[in-house]
């Protein structure tokens, strides 16, 4: 009998939904790291797609662990980004605005299915965003004693570039949702408890997939953190030692061990045989350098701030490995079961 197994559908599956939901975690990271900034007297907001991403993931998660993605990756970006100080509310804003969405698109029976459902429950999380995001900021620009012209200013830069975060949002993530839908369902992955579903992806071939997803992410995110980080890194080391304690070198080659991670663990999700090794090695020994950057960070005064990156790394290619590791052992034990 071909084993299968539903996304985000029972408790028995709490394992998987929690990576996933690590996943869309990292790429909603990733996305509101693709950002316009837009400076206004003093404070600063931005046009990016990061909320496409926590759309899309109360969508293709529904309500809790889509909220949980979306507010988890938001308040991660804050603390990494240069936001630390709005990491609270940011979490609690982007967990309500995926939450609202997925409450809406998996309404009833429809599990993010209908597309009436799809649309309203997009547009109502990101109005819901919108209107918490300026209540936050307009007690914030009361309570620092602002002038009312400039709060005015303040108020409709900010309410012009959440409106224009909002319509983006959902024109990408609504057809994106549907489009990714399908592609899960046509390789045997399904969201949501879909009774009538046949010949469902094996543990095996899930677990597998799982590893590749985990890997790749990690990998994306670390050679972005790189390109992005570094040259900020490199000047603080600067102005407290005389002699470079932060080596360039050391971190461009973690990030070519990222792109051939990528590779391996395309290789992988593809077919077994040979690369199972490879990404494998390429696991343990990303595993192994995001350990010594979590040690090095707790004795540099100067990457002490990004010990967050660590930790989402070191929990990212642990969960991979487990994946790896479980997947190769019912691999083994699968030709002899009858």
């Amino acid at each position: 009998m071909n084993m299968g197994l539903n996304i985000n559908a029972t408790k028995k599956n709490t394992t998987v939904n929690i990576a996933l939901t690590g996943l869309m975690g990292a790429l909603v990271i990733v996305g509101t790291f693709l950002n316009i900034p837009v400076p206004v007297l003093g404070d600063r907001t931005m046009i990016g797609l990061g909320n496409v991403f926590c759309i899309l993931s109360g969508l293709l998660l529904g309500p809790i662990y889509g909220g949980a993605a979306a507010g988890i990756g938001s308040g991660v970006f804050d603390l990494i980004g240069g936001w630390a100080t709005s990491a609270p509310t940011t979490l609690i804003n982007k967990f309500m605005m995926a939450f609202v969405c997925g409450a809406i698109a998996w309404s009833g029976k429809s599990e993010g299915r209908k597309a009436g459902r799809i649309i309203l429950g997009a547009v109502s999380g990101s109005l819901t965003y919108c209107v918490l995001y300026m209540t936050k900021s307009l007690i914030e620009a009361s309570l620092l004693g602002n002038a009312q012209e400039a709060i005015a200013v303040l108020l409709t830069t900010k309410l012009l570039a959440t409106l224009v975060n909002a319509v983006i949002a959902d024109v990408v993530a609504v057809p994106l949702s549907i489009a990714v839908r399908k592609s899960l369902e046509r390789n045997k992955m399904y969201l949501g408890v879909v009774s009538q579903a046949q010949g469902r992806l094996s543990r095996v071939e899930l677990h597998r997939l799982l590893t590749a997803v985990l890997l790749v992410i990690q990998a994306v995110l670390q050679i972005v953190c790189i390109a992005v980080l570094l040259p900020g890194i490199q000047t603080a080391a600067a102005e407290l030692a005389p002699t470079p304690t932060v080596t360039a070198p050391l971190y461009w080659a973690a990030a070519v061990l990222s792109a051939v991670q990528i590779i391996c663990a395309l290789l992988y999700s593809w077919k077994k045989g040979p690369y199972a090794y490879a990404a494998g090695a390429c696991n343990l020994l990303s595993l192994v350098l995001a350990a010594l950057f979590l040690f090095s960070s707790l004795a540099s005064p100067v990457l002490v701030k990004y010990l967050p990156i660590g930790v989402i790394f070191t929990v990212l290619l642990a969960a991979a490995l487990f994946f790896f590791f479980s997947g190769q052992r019912r691999a083994q034990k699968k030709p002899s079961a009858k």
